[in-house]
């Protein structure tokens, strides 16, 4: 009898530990989607691949989005209308792989992502190599948050 009034301690005590946790997770959530991330306080080893060379936050990119540079989102159609990160234009990477190109000067700033990071690397070369000189990989979705992106 007593083992089984300690294992149902030991659940009850576990069930409402977990419920805390989830409570503090939707407050965490709150103030991330009041407060930018500064560029002290980004881990640059969790940015993506352009952005962790060149030390490059959201806050940077919405700079230059404001200024007009480009920040394309090569997932499909459906993922962007999921959720996407506002300043984001949809340029599916299969669009791309078509041969259909942006109709930028080709010294455009253009940031690149998608979920992961694989179809941004892809879509990067593509652009590369038709000639826009100033393209960069910002990897995945996570990689975005990891620098101050917030998916609305």
């Amino acid at each position: 009898m007593k083992k089984l009034l300690i294992v149902n301690m030991f659940v009850l005590g576990l069930f409402l530990t977990a419920c805390q946790s989830i409570s503090d997770m939707s407050t965490s959530n709150t103030d991330k989607e009041q407060t930018s991330v500064s560029a002290e306080k980004i881990d640059w080893e969790k940015a993506g691949p352009d952005a962790k060379a060149n030390r490059i936050s959201f806050d940077m990119v919405k700079e230059d989005v404001e200024s007009g540079a480009k920040f394309f989102d090569v997932r499909s159609a459906e993922e962007y209308k999921a959720g996407n990160f506002g300043i984001t234009e949809n340029f599916p990477i299969t669009d791309l792989e078509n041969g259909k190109l942006p109709e930028l000067p080709k010294d455009t700033k253009i940031y690149v992502h998608c979920l992961k990071g694989i179809r941004s690397a892809q879509a990067v070369k593509l652009l590369r190599d038709a000639g826009y000189t100033q393209v960069f990989d910002m990897g995945g979705v996570e990689h975005i948050e990891a620098i101050g992106g917030i998916l609305e």
